[in-house]
């Protein structure tokens, strides 16, 4: 198989499935390239029969994971910058890139964390999923959840602790 010609064949249907699902244009190309990346990576290790179907599974999944890591971020930084209710003023350009960079900040200290920790944090956190969900969904103890969900916490209170 050659992937450049796959590439080619499927990049921008591709780019345009993806932005369906997070409504970034920037995110579905990141999302389309890591997607190819991953193919490039699996056509090593197996024949892969449908390339497409292979790129749109990836890429759905991964879209799908980067829609739950910026509403852990969001969530994250209303609760910790809340909109002030009384205030009707539009927040000022600093203000927004300041919400930006921190958004960023936290998408990248989660994404920091050991797959199955994150997996778990962002399912307790993000999906409201309890210990017990968590637990049959990821296949590991209830125990083992709240180890993953403490060990997540802390270390996203030190890394941006530090950040600050």
């Amino acid at each position: 198989m050659n992937i450049a010609t796959v590439y080619r064949q499927h990049q921008n249907e591709l780019i345009h499935y993806t932005t369906r699902i997070t409504a970034c244009r920037e995110s579905a190309e990141d999302i389309t390239q890591e997607s190819f990346m991953v193919l490039f990576c699996e056509v090593k290790r197996k024949n892969i029969e449908n390339p497409r179907a292979f790129l749109f599974c990836v890429a759905k999944n991964l879209a799908f994971d980067h829609l739950k890591h910026k509403k852990v971020t969001d969530n994250y930084v209303q609760s910790h910058y809340p909109i002030l209710e009384s205030s009707i003023e539009t927040p000022s350009i600093e203000q927004l890139l300041e919400k930006n960079q921190c958004v960023d900040t936290i998408k990248k200290v989660i994404d920091e964390l050991p797959p199955r920790c994150r997996d778990t944090f962002i399912l307790n956190k993000v999906h409201d999923m309890s210990y017990c969900e968590v637990a049959q969904t990821v296949g590991i103890s209830e125990s083992g959840v709240e180890k993953h969900i403490m060990k997540g916490l802390q270390y996203c209170r030190e890394r941006l602790k530090n950040l600050s």
